[in-house]
């Protein structure tokens, strides 16, 4: 079979370009250190090599979130040790004005200044962010969740979340924004049927601030069987209210001043208009103890109220009440007496809380109340807060006269009894902040638990960014010793067809002229 130079020729060429695209592919690898720059090149390995890259990002942006989580966390610790150190200070000096010799109205009052600098310091404390997030405000982002309210002398009145009263809910999930905020670290993010994340699948990145510093009131349940007078407005002129309970009725009774007789005489005309025999009027000892001529049972009444006697026939006035997770704004007009007034009332009631699950109750002392059976069939108190409402007159308002659960109120409640010298409620506060302090340390220690937590998860990812690193390079990255022999082999290959080309090529005429 006879073979021409074009064929010769035709397929000397063919080889020399393949040799030379495989040598300039080898250097092309060697270069940009990849095995192949388009994934139809090797589409197995691209596939593979794509999965690996996702799972890259995904362990990457975990490793975010653990690290915002990780601030966020830290900052929470930090604050919580401020607070701690804040409790011991006020334990401290509640101490030391419990038990000081010194002047007590001087004294006392500064001491106070001092106790209520403390709340305000920790309302700053809990009122800070880390990641732009603000740490104790649940949900919300509101730059300060904690807030004070003031009297007209300036003193810190009352502690403010998101603008409710921490008195006003004993329920954490009541207060605004208490929901959780979540954040994905991988663990297997998990959406439940009520498109809420499920707490076990992800890690909170906020705080309640109620359920830290505690809300709502102890209630438990004394009955005051005497009329602490430290606890009364003192000047001569100053109105005074106490509701006194007998024989199951609860009767308004009004006075001014502390002196021991003007009460008497007060409690016997209350009870007098109100049907009492004389005999069935509780007495009043000289030290303030109520009793009864049948030794029945007789105690001040500690329920939120409205001061209903006190109101003015055709008048219209305004409260606020916060009952079981609910807050409702309630305007009525007064009766020509208690009976009218209280009815009128019920009926806001009734109209505000239509669509709620229980309905406040109030009776013709003004006494508020909210009852109703719980999952075991038990019928129990619910909680109510009454306070004055931005819209028209207040009537006059009163909560029930227990230790709140909040250890920032706790410190102004103790600030306000040193100021009127109530050194018996001052020195019960201090065991409320001692109990504040040692459950503060369980607090700090489950968000240490939560860092190491956070640690873990890092390190775990971490160790997965390597192997998935070291997959990444199997899958894409060149082989360097291997493609550099390959490159010199196809290299040497080139050279020797170069060197073949004298005798392939035939001779042109070129060739010949000198």
């Amino acid at each position: 079979m006879r073979i021409t130079n074009s064929t010769i020729l035709r397929n000397y060429d063919r080889n020399l370009k393949r040799i030379s695209t495989q040598k300039y592919a080898s250097e092309n690898r060697i270069t940009s250190g990849r095995q192949y720059t388009r994934a139809s090149q090797s589409p197995l390995k691209a596939s593979k090599a794509l999965t690996v890259r996702k799972q890259l990002w995904h362990t990457e942006q975990y490793k975010e979130n653990l690290d915002v989580a990780d601030k966020f966390y830290t900052e929470a610790e930090t604050s919580l040790l401020q607070i701690s150190d804040s409790l011991a200070s006020i334990r401290e000096t509640l101490i030391y004005a419990c038990n000081s010799t010194k002047e007590k109205a001087t004294d006392l009052n500064i001491l106070a200044e001092q106790i209520e600098t403390k709340a305000k310091e920790m309302c700053s404390v809990f009122n800070t962010d880390s990641a732009e997030r603000v740490i104790f405000g649940g949900e919300s982002n509101d730059p300060e969740p904690f807030s004070i309210q003031y009297d007209e002398n300036g003193h810190g009145t009352t502690v403010l979340y998101h603008g409710v009263p921490v008195n006003a809910y004993s329920d954490v999930s009541d207060f605004p924004y208490s929901k959780d905020v979540f954040i994905d670290i991988g663990i297997g993010l998990v959406i439940n049927d009520n498109q809420e994340v499920d707490p076990q699948s992800a890690l909170k990145i906020s705080f309640n601030g109620t359920d830290v510093t505690g809300c709502g009131y102890e209630k438990t349940g004394e009955k005051v069987t005497s009329i602490d007078t430290l606890k009364l407005n003192q000047g001569s002129e100053d109105a005074n209210t106490l509701r006194i309970t007998a024989k199951g009725t609860t009767v308004t009774v009004n006075f001014t001043g502390i002196n021991k007789d003007d009460i008497r005489t007060a409690i016997n005309d209350a009870f007098t208009n109100a049907g009492f025999a004389a005999n069935d009027i509780p007495k009043l000892s000289d030290k303030g103890q109520l009793t009864m001529e049948d030794g029945s049972d007789v105690y001040i009444s500690e329920q939120a109220s409205v001061n209903i006697d006190q109101l003015k026939d055709g008048f219209s006035y305004s409260f606020d009440i916060y009952a079981e997770g609910t807050k409702k704004t309630i305007n009525f007009v007064a009766g020509p007496d208690t009976a009218t007034t209280a009815a009128n009332i019920q009926a806001k009631l009734n109209q505000e809380f239509l669509r709620e699950k229980h309905v406040p109750q109030i009776d013709e002392s003004g006494n508020l109340s909210i009852e109703y059976v719980d999952a075991n069939g038990k019928t129990v108190s619910g909680s109510i807060y009454v306070a004055k409402s931005d819209s028209g007159n207040a009537p006059g308002l009163q909560n029930e006269d227990t230790y709140s659960k909040n250890y920032i109120q706790v410190t102004l409640d103790a600030a306000a009894a040193l100021r009127r010298g109530d050194l018996e409620y001052a020195n019960a506060c201090i065991d409320r902040i001692v109990t504040s302090s040692e459950n503060l340390l369980v607090e700090i220690a489950d968000l240490g638990n939560a860092e190491e937590y956070i640690e873990f998860n890092t390190d775990r990812f971490d160790t997965r960014e390597l192997n998935l690193k070291d997959r990444q390079k199997t899958l894409e990255a060149t082989d360097l010793e291997s493609e550099i022999t390959l490159m010199k082999t196809y290299e040497a290959i080139y050279n020797a067809c170069l060197q073949m080309s004298s005798k392939v090529v035939p001779n042109s005429i070129f060739n010949y002229i000198s």
